[in-house]
């Protein structure tokens, strides 16, 4: 069904005030433009361009007002790049792709040398945005479902062993000379050590320990109040007996006003960013005798498969870890109401320190 011409006024009022307002008033200006036109009869539509609903800048325009500001920033500029690319392959209007055009394009794209996972992400990618036209009524199917996915080769997965995650430890700890003591090397591996239990132990995105506050910390239960950044939701993390001695030392060390959990080294430098994170985990590694990437991610999958190896129930793994629905691929979805409080109780048990 194509778009009326009520949404198509709709529409261009959202793409023209797009660039004016953030993403919060853009969803009220939405919810304004509803209410008032529901009642309205949109007869003639001639001050807009008659070809303009069927080009592509109009097409991504509306993407960027309508669904965009409800991603993340990095989704968001995934989504685009692939969307932009595959214009510029195809040439064509997005409202005439067909599925030969998609597998053609993904074909190219393999050929560039991108790996299956690669491709089947740039696949996704694709479906999505097409998936939103045709709720959108600007296509009548979606060309990427006829496409087949590419075969993966299912890789290892990569964690750290016990003795790996010693070796980061060590390399927390100050090498002092003689009784002297650098202070600004005693507040990195302060810092280090309590950022590496606190990834290890919460398992949480990097973006969301970015963004994680002291407030959020309740030191007596040892649980964490985590924001999913893709799920949008609050959640509960936790703190084992080693990670909150080890970010209690370091809070207490720290003179700061910052609300941050963490903060960046550098003085007057606030809150630690992703890239801070990032940094941080491939210093301490340099530091350790280990000569594998280690990097924020590691640590999530770290507890994740430490938990699983103890015999925890994947659904609640994939709750603790922020998944929605307790759900990556095909867990059932009536997890959906699983007490939180059993989720937390499945890390007491399974995944908290020894």
């Amino acid at each position: 069904m194509a778009q009326t011409k009520k949404e198509i006024l709709r529409d261009t009022i959202l793409t023209q005030m797009h660039p004016y307002l953030n993403s919060e008033t853009m969803d009220i200006l939405n919810q304004v433009l509803i209410k008032a036109l529901y009642p309205v009869d949109v007869v003639e539509l001639e001050t807009l361009p008659a070809t303009y609903e069927t080009t592509n800048e109009y097409v991504l325009k509306l993407y960027e007002a309508k669904k965009l500001p409800k991603l993340s920033r990095q989704t968001s500029r995934y989504y685009l790049l692939t969307i932009k690319r595959f214009i510029e392959f195809t040439g064509k209007s997005l409202m005439n792709v067909t599925d030969m055009d998609v597998e053609l394009y993904l074909h190219a794209y393999s050929k560039k040398g991108n790996a299956e996972a690669t491709v089947n992400n740039e696949r996704r990618n694709l479906s999505s945005f097409f998936t939103w036209m045709r709720k959108s009524h600007l296509v009548t199917e979606n060309p990427v479902e006829n496409v087949e996915k590419w075969s993966e080769v299912e890789k290892p997965i990569d964690y750290l062993k016990d003795w790996e995650m010693e070796a980061l430890r060590d390399a927390c700890k100050v090498k002092s000379s003689g009784n002297l003591v650098d202070m600004g090397e005693y507040r990195e591996c302060l810092r280090d050590r309590a950022l590496l239990e606190f990834l290890r132990s919460t398992a949480v995105r990097v973006g969301e320990c970015v963004a994680t506050n002291r407030e959020n910390v309740n030191w007596q239960t040892g649980e964490v109040l985590v924001y999913g950044e893709k799920t949008k939701a609050y959640r509960t993390a936790c703190l084992d007996d080693m990670a909150k001695y080890h970010l209690k030392k370091y809070i207490d060390s720290r003179t700061d006003e910052y609300e941050a959990l963490f903060v960046s080294l550098r003085k007057g430098h606030g809150r630690i960013h992703k890239t801070g994170i990032e940094n941080a985990l491939r210093s301490i590694a340099r530091r350790s005798i280990l000569t594998r990437r280690v990097y924020p991610h590691l640590l999530r999958k770290t507890t994740a498969t430490n938990m699983t190896k103890k015999g925890c129930p994947r659904e609640l793994v994939a709750f603790y870890l922020g998944h929605k629905n307790g759900n990556t691929k095909t867990l059932n979805k009536h997890y959906a109401a699983t007490d939180p409080a059993q989720i937390t109780q499945a890390f007491w048990k399974y995944g908290a320190a020894a």
